[in-house]
């Protein structure tokens, strides 16, 4: 995929995801992975969309409400792509959420093929699983 695609496919997973789309797991392989960082209760390798889409499950009810998403940056090389991003909401407690991240993604074939999240985990873990 040229940059000018990898870059528009990663803003569109991140409009899907905020709008809470059916369509979103269209833009993801079969094959595809999601790396969470091990000190995450939700953290480790995750294969294949059935168990991203498991994955991504679990968060939605970790909130309450729509969730706001604020990318500061998005850098797209070939097929690659960095998003550095705010993520703004309410937990599922009724607290407020505000924790930033970092996303490195992979595409192929115009799909997501591959995704590595970081974010800050002790604050994920004070507000959403505590």
């Amino acid at each position: 995929m040229s940059t000018d695609e990898t870059r528009a496919l990663v803003r569109r997973y991140f409009e899907l995801m905020k709008a809470g789309s059916p369509k979103l797991p269209e833009l993801l392989s079969d094959d595809v992975t999601w790396w969470v960082p091990p000190s995450s209760p939700l953290g480790g390798l995750h294969e294949g969309k059935a168990k991203v889409l498991a994955l991504m499950a679990q968060g939605v009810g970790l909130y309450d409400g729509p969730l706001e998403v604020t990318i500061e940056s998005l850098i797209a090389e070939g097929d690659r792509a960095a998003v550095q991003l705010v993520i703004d909401g309410r937990t599922a407690k009724g607290e407020r959420y505000h924790n930033f991240y970092h996303f490195a993604f992979r595409v192929r074939d115009g799909r997501i093929c591959a995704v590595r999240e970081y974010v800050d985990t002790l604050y994920a873990q004070q507000k959403l699983f505590a």
